[in-house]
């Protein structure tokens, strides 16, 4: 592991993936973006795990925008 990415256990792999290859071209603030932005893809991802599904479930094939509102 690189000095980039540090030696926290609790930093979702992927944060630490990136550090460690892009690592160098970012400064501290961008750094703390991308380690930030992975956490919340950790949630969002530990979210989508508790939602159960039986097998004649459907994907959702609407998409509806909403407008007046920035990601």
């Amino acid at each position: 592991m690189s000095s980039n990415s540090g030696n926290n256990p609790e930093m979702p792999p992927m944060a630490i993936a990136a550090l460690e290859r892009f690592g160098d071209r970012l400064d501290d603030q961008q750094r703390e973006m991308l380690i930030k932005t992975a956490v919340q893809f950790e949630e969002a991802a530990e979210d989508l795990r508790k939602w159960e599904l039986t097998n004649g479930d459907e994907p959702d094939t609407s998409f509806k925008v909403i407008e007046g509102q920035d990601s």
